[in-house]
């Protein structure tokens, strides 16, 4: 359908799965559903890696055990995963232009690292691909990792040996337009941007994979090559709200193919999944991260349906 990129391959071909925004939760399973299925879907999947660029967890930025649960269902999979944060992993970007929202802090990222190892790494992927994974929340932190991530940035767009780089984070460059000078948190604030644009301008073509708007979603800026993924888990949409829509607005996930130096990519919709919508929840008075995260639990928990289902 629309938006879809159909990739032919050889058996030389080698492929990352991305996917994004799982929203996984042990107090608040509402997703659970879909990550079922992706578990025995990527079991049949040939694949050479995953990454998973952030939102693993629901509220993870408020509750260490939610990202502990996270990690153990990644488990799961028995394969190789890379992990970038999301807003909903380690607190959304400084500074808080909402208002009221759980930021990243250094507490909050070390909680991170302990249940998913590095919040921003470098691996070098066959003899044509660099992989990054940024911690987009970093930007404008003033944390010392801040510093530390531009420098690995730095150093692997300057000597990259013939190498395309492709980044994985959790956050779109932009949302509409690269010229969007107000700050929002659908997307690196304009200054990040700029900054992070600045420190690619001599890479080459780069590609940079992110998630958070569970759109999919391709665009180029300047040598910069976008490509959003889509959430396993929901969309935000319902007919009659004010939701921009800037692409394809399904459940899914991505296959990205390097074929003979070319980078190609398939936006994967599992006929299995259900296509969960919560826009209606952005109506809410409190508006939707306060319903999503803190409204009390209608119905069972994980292990209380798990002992129904073995009585």
């Amino acid at each position: 359908f629309e938006g879809k990129a159909i990739v032919m391959t050889s058996p030389l071909a080698s492929r990352i799965v991305q996917i994004s925004d799982t929203h996984l939760s042990r107090r608040r399973p509402f997703f659970h559903h879909n990550w079922e299925l992706l578990v025995d879907l990527l079991a049949a999947e040939e694949y050479d890696l995953i990454v998973c660029s952030g939102d693993m967890t629901t509220d993870g930025s408020d509750f260490e055990d939610e990202l502990a649960f996270a990690a153990e269902q990644f488990r799961r999979i028995k394969r190789e995963v890379l992990f970038v944060p999301g807003n909903h992993d380690i607190g959304n970007s400084l500074p808080d232009v909402r208002g009221g929202e759980s930021v990243i802090t250094a507490e909050r990222r070390e909680a991170f690292i302990r249940h998913f190892g590095a919040d921003f790494w470098v691996r070098e992927f066959g003899t044509s691909l660099r992989l990054l994974g940024l911690n987009s929340m970093l930007f404008g932190s003033g944390l010392p990792a801040e510093a530390e991530q531009n420098e690995m940035i730095r150093a692997a767009a300057s000597a990259r040996d013939g190498r395309r780089l492709m980044i994985f984070q959790h956050k779109p460059l932009y949302l509409a337009s690269a010229t969007d000078d107000k700050p929002t948190q659908g997307s690196l604030y304009p200054e990040h941007r700029n900054r992070l644009r600045q420190m690619l301008s001599t890479a080459g073509e780069v590609t940079i994979c992110s998630g958070h708007i569970h759109d999919y979603k391709t665009d180029v800026w300047d040598n910069l090559q976008q490509i959003w993924a889509p959430s396993t888990a929901f969309v935000i949409d319902t007919s009659g709200l004010l939701y921009p829509r800037y692409g394809v607005r399904r459940v899914g996930y991505l296959r990205h193919v390097l074929e003979g130096g070319r980078l190609g990519q398939e936006f994967v919709e599992p006929d299995c999944f259900i296509g969960m919508d919560l826009g209606n929840w952005m109506r809410a008075p409190g508006g939707f991260h306060a319903r999503y995260a803190k409204e009390p639990l209608r119905g069972l928990v994980l292990e209380e349906r798990a002992a129904c289902w073995t009585e």
